[in-house]
């Protein structure tokens, strides 16, 4: 058995129940979200609920600590749910890519099971999307569900800290075919550029595989440089559509008035993945930066191949210069919605950039 935590809890417990936590907590358990946990299975009214004798005291928090690290309904969508619930057998380890992928980043994936994972998917999230906002991004009951649905929820640790999570879908094609649908992937900006967001894809790939699944879609912003980066360059995930304005209006005090443009990627899992030709010949700038703004060249409609610039950083131009932002999404959108309903594809240059290739007849 681990050796006890001997430091204090910090979070909602901190204080007198501290004292109590660390005796009973177990080292291998995160203490930056085991407060949390626990702080939520407590009584409305709060630690102050706990009665004053110590041994009752001892024998309520670690009944609390069992609950906070007791496995949360996850049954494997293609196995029985009671038989995983009963009886849970180890998650067998990433090998291959994704294990290669999360040595360099320096981090262990592993996929949520426990309350006590459920928050530090939390935390993640909410340091990512909704930072200081006084409210979870993706509350932990919606969690549960998620898992309870057999939902690969991937979290990526960095020691006891967890700095990155990927949550998913399964679900099928048109014609019946299952996939993954893939949801929101965080990385918190400590544990930015050193290739955790490749880790956490690489995992989900292999999650995917070991089930007999080979595609995996999801969505994500048009104006995002880096996420473009990521999906089409390097993990070669393929552009299917364009989804203009997909999240709806924008809340009121959003920093840009449009809602955000998606592009819609299937990322097929068998064979190569898809890799961008560099070729240049009689390429043109179908949008381009001048003074911070886009600049289009109708040109590129009767153009072999064609690239369009975006931002470095959408987001810091949508909180601080938003009417330019906005400028940016017309041009970009306006160019690939036209460009992939004629049947162009899109990939990734390394310039910055979607490249269009035109179709060949």
């Amino acid at each position: 058995m681990s050796e006890p935590i001997t430091h204090p809890v910090a979070g909602p417990l901190a204080g007198p129940l501290a004292g109590v936590v660390a005796d009973v907590l177990l080292a291998d358990v995160p203490e930056a979200v085991i407060g949390e946990v626990i702080a939520e299975l407590l009584p409305a009214e709060g630690p102050q609920a706990l009665t004053d004798d110590s041994v009752e005291a001892v024998a309520a928090i670690t009944e609390l600590v069992e609950a906070a690290t007791r496995q949360v309904f996850a049954p494997d969508p293609l196995a029985d749910p009671v038989a995983a619930l009963t009886s849970p057998t180890p998650t067998p380890q990433p090998t291959g890519p994704a294990a290669a992928a999360a040595a360099r980043a320096n981090v262990d994936i592993r996929p949520v099971d426990t309350h006590v994972d459920v928050a530090a998917a939390v935390s993640v999230l909410d340091g990512v999307f909704a930072p200081g906002a006084g409210n979870h991004f993706y509350p932990p009951s919606l969690l549960r569900n998620l898992l309870a649905a057999g939902a690969p929820v991937l979290l990526a640790w960095d020691g006891g800290a967890p700095v990155g999570v990927v949550l998913a879908l399964p679900g099928w094609t048109a014609n019946g075919q299952p996939l993954v649908q893939s949801g929101p992937l965080a990385v918190l900006p400590t544990a930015r550029g050193r290739g955790v967001s490749a880790a956490l894809k690489l995992a989900q790939r292999a999650w995917a595989l070991d089930r007999g699944v080979t595609e995996i879609r999801w969505t994500f912003d048009a104006m995002a440089a880096v996420n473009a980066n990521l999906n089409l360059r390097r993990l070669g995930a393929t552009v299917e559509a364009f989804l203009p304005g997909y999240e709806g209006l924008r809340d009121a005090d959003s920093p840009t008035p449009l809602p955000y443009d998606r592009l819609l990627v299937a990322w097929h899992l068998t064979g190569e993945p898809a890799t961008p030709a560099d070729d240049d010949t009689e390429l043109v700038w179908a949008v381009a930066a001048t003074d911070g703004l886009p600049v289009l060249d109708p040109a590129w409609t009767v153009a072999p191949a064609a690239l369009v610039a975006v931002p470095t950083d959408i987001s810091a131009l949508r909180r601080n210069a938003p009417a330019a932002a906005s400028a940016w999404q017309h041009a970009v959108g306006g160019v690939l919605q036209e460009a992939l309903a004629s049947g162009w594809r899109a990939g990734w240059d390394p310039r910055g950039a979607y490249r269009l290739t035109a179709p060949t007849h």
